[in-house]
């Protein structure tokens, strides 16, 4: 792995980007995680509505099938709308505060909700403001699994994201409509996709 020193600092850097692989790195994961354009309109729909419960319920299982934790899908709907829909209001609140890490743990206070569906559900809310931290760049980055994790996290992702803006390898039509979860995605697919890489 390449170590680098910055700002008095030794870094070592398990992952690079170039920005020209960032548009298939986006298809890839458009192609492989079906249904986020869908989740995020149901999101939109939450926020304009102010969150009805039976929506509520609908929008978390909806995150957890995207991200493909079946499992989870009986402890989501026992937890109920209500609760849910009340956990989403306090976030929403939280993320248009500029708190989004508070967010993602407000979300984690539902039952059996880890840190990688809180964030997932945040990011479906609020694509434009928060990314997901999951199990997989988490392993594979060396992220914790905690708040302050999640923190550094979204700022190096909107840090990229600056970057990625001014990029003349970048086609100036994507530079335009990137988000901070499209490079959390990009990111997610090219560490899981990097093979010299153990997770």
């Amino acid at each position: 792995m390449p170590v680098l020193q910055h700002n008095n600092q030794l870094l070592i850097v398990r992952i690079s980007l170039s920005p020209s692989e960032v548009p298939f790195l986006l298809a890839r994961h458009r192609q492989e995680y079906e249904d986020a354009v869908e989740i995020e309109q149901l999101g939109a729909q939450l926020l304009a509505t102010d969150f009805p419960p039976d929506i509520s319920l609908d929008f978390l299982e909806r995150v957890h099938r995207w991200g493909k934790a079946y499992r989870n899908l009986t402890r989501v709907s026992q937890t109920g709308g209500v609760k849910i829909a009340c956990t989403l209001r306090v976030a929403r609140d939280l993320i248009a505060a500029g708190a989004v890490p508070d967010a993602v743990e407000e979300i984690r206070e539902l039952p059996r909700i880890g840190l990688s569906f809180a964030s997932k559900a945040a990011r479906f809310l609020a694509p434009e403001k928060c990314v997901v931290l999951d199990s997989v760049i988490r392993g594979r980055l060396g992220y914790g699994e905690t708040r302050d994790a999640y923190a550094d996290f979204l700022q190096d992702c909107h840090q990229l994201l600056e970057m990625l803006k001014t990029s003349q390898e970048l086609d100036s039509s994507l530079r335009a409509k990137l988000r901070v979860c499209d490079v959390e995605a990009a990111i997610f697919m090219k560490a899981k996709e990097n093979k010299n890489v153990s997770p």
